[in-house]
């Protein structure tokens, strides 16, 4: 049989109870004793059993993540980020995808719940569709969201300054020339693409410039849809100058469509993404993007998300991690147009 902890507690010089109160973490132990219960415990090799511990502390010391697609870099970044902060408190994670549909979101959740995680992290699939994460809320379970935000009140959001950083991105291409700029983008179900069109929509009001409807081009979430969306918007009788993609998925469709299609970029096509991702600067051309902290998105849902489960009562808040933008070759040079040619094109 393995040690138990009537064997820590008999070297220990204590009772079974302290023994068991110091090493599940519970109540009361005088500094002394715990020190002498570390010391047997290392000295005989002790692994807590971690079904037993639970059941006494009523904690299983596991965290949900809940993302739209893992196999994402974003989210398979964001959970890294995660685990390596929750591991050094001895928490485990699970991560379940959603596929970016609030019915898949709702069935995670649910079996996470089941499991008796001890909290969870979400990035909603739906900024409308959320009543299951309000539940969560409204009992005070310990929860998190992360990447995207809901106007609910009671949780912390942990996002990155979305409108800003699509601002940053329009107008980099608008102070090289360019003025049919496309967006390219996902569904506006999905908070983060509203926030990046709203920071678009605000970079071309800046300049006087006015918003084509057949240069708004929306998919769902798939590298697939962005391709599909891009052919169909390069294929219209008037084709933009550079398109602002709103995701990385849509960035890989921009880039196939026009590789199909025979369109140079940055020659006859300009092309700014959101997402940083390390093929960008190793493909020709290298691409202009706006960076996210992602792996700081998810170190700083997992700190806020552990306080909770510690029993930080605090208001909620709405953090914000800033984005930057790292120009390279797809953005261009476009010669800067005279205000006469400027006005044709309006």
């Amino acid at each position: 049989m393995g040690v138990t902890i009537n064997d820590v507690a008999a070297l220990a010089g204590v009772s079974r109870a302290t023994a068991a109160r110091v090493l599940a973490g519970y109540g009361y132990v005088s500094e002394e004793a715990r020190q002498k219960v570390y010391e047997a415990a290392r000295q005989l090799g002790y692994r807590p059993h971690s079904i037993a511990q639970s059941m006494v502390t009523g904690r299983t010391k596991t965290i949900g993540l809940v993302v739209g697609d893992i196999e994402n870099p974003f989210f398979a970044k964001m959970a890294r980020g995660v685990s390596d902060t929750i591991i050094h408190e001895g928490y485990n994670l699970i991560v379940c995808s959603t596929n970016e549909n609030p019915i898949d979101e709702r069935s995670a959740i649910d079996g996470l719940c089941r499991k008796k995680v001890d909290g969870l992290i979400i990035a909603p699939a739906s900024r409308r569709e959320h009543s299951h994460i309000d539940e969560l809320i409204e009992h005070k379970f310990p929860v998190v969201l992360v990447d995207r935000v809901l106007d609910v009140a009671g949780v912390d959001m942990i996002a990155v300054t979305n409108v800003e950083g699509a601002f940053d991105a329009v107008k980099h291409l608008l102070e090289r020339g360019y003025r049919e700029i496309a967006f390219l983008s996902d569904s506006f179900e999905i908070s983060s693409n509203v926030e990046r069109f709203e920071g678009y929509k605000r970079a071309l009001a800046e300049k006087g410039l006015p918003i084509r409807e057949d240069y708004i081009r929306t998919g769902s979430y798939t590298v697939e849809a962005g391709y599909r969306e891009a052919v169909s918007l390069l294929s219209g009788t008037v084709r933009p100058e550079a398109v602002f993609a709103a995701n990385n998925f849509m960035t890989i469709g921009v880039l196939r469509a026009a590789k199909d299609m025979h369109i140079a970029i940055p020659g006859q096509l300009a092309l700014v993404g959101f997402d940083e991702m390390d093929w960008l600067e190793l493909v020709s051309p290298t691409i202009t993007a706006i960076a996210q902290p992602v792996y700081e998105l998810g170190q700083v849902a997992a700190q806020r998300l552990l306080r909770r489960i510690a029993g930080d009562m605090t208001r909620p808040e709405v953090i914000r991690l800033s984005t930057r933008l790292i120009p390279r070759e797809s953005s261009g040079v476009n010669p800067v147009r005279t205000e006469e040619e400027i006005d044709e094109v309006r």
